[in-house]
């Protein structure tokens, strides 16, 4: 099986440039554009290495650093700059200074390659079904809340089934029914699959945002 790597770099020249790179070697790349877009199908392909635009970093207003930087931190990484008129690509590992080069397809054959590959997902989520209110305002949620259930959870976030359209990166509202504390808690969208688009169910992939102590207890306890 090919070397898979996740490349994180806006659409424009930079991603240009690095794919044509990587495609000298052998190896099958994912292109994001933004450290947000991770989420879907690509948090469960199992990658060996990432590769970080530093621009489209420095750009990108994430919405959860720490878990960008959990992320990064399972994986070999190495942050690229482009300019096509000062020496084309430029890599610099994690740790290292601007001065402390690293060529690209050195990085990728020499630490990549050999490192066994494993999914993005931070934490590994079970098959858990809760009986839940799904609501875009905490305090609307007697009357507007959707009834429906999670899919799978994790100590970090949770699977939702729904057909609703909710925005990636919004908050949204959750109510446990199995939860002796029924405060709302506050997820983060991070993906959603439509309803339609592949042969599964649809629904959003969400982070846990808020929770009290009790709850996050109760969580434990089921997982």
């Amino acid at each position: 099986m090919k070397t898979r790597l996740l490349l994180i770099a806006e659409a424009g020249p930079a991603r240009a440039a690095y794919l044509g790179a990587l495609s000298r070697l052998d190896v099958e790349v994912d292109c994001v554009a933004s450290p947000d877009d991770i989420g879907g199908a690509v948090i469960e392909i199992p990658y060996s290495g990432l590769l970080i635009d530093v621009p489209t970093m420095i750009r990108c207003e994430c919405a959860d650093k720490n878990r960008v930087n959990r992320i990064v931190e399972r994986f070999p990484s190495l942050r690229l700059m482009f300019d096509a008129d000062f020496g084309g690509i430029r890599g610099l590992a994690r740790g290292g200074t601007m001065r402390d080069n690293r060529d690209l397809a050195e990085f990728v054959l020499s630490e990549c390659v050999p490192f066994a590959p494993r999914s993005i997902r931070v934490a590994t989520r079970q098959a858990l079904i809760f009986n839940v209110l799904l609501g875009g305002a905490p305090e609307r949620m007697a009357a507007e809340a959707e009834r429906t259930v999670t899919i799978n959870v994790s100590e970090h976030g949770c699977f939702v089934f729904t057909a609703g359209r909710w925005v990636i990166d919004a908050p949204v509202w959750l109510v446990v029914g199995e939860f002796e504390d029924k405060t709302p808690i506050e997820l983060r969208v991070r993906w959603r699959r439509n309803w339609g688009e592949v042969m599964t169910l649809p629904g959003i992939g969400a982070t846990f945002e808020s929770m009290t102590a009790h709850q996050y207890a109760q969580l434990h306890s089921y997982l």
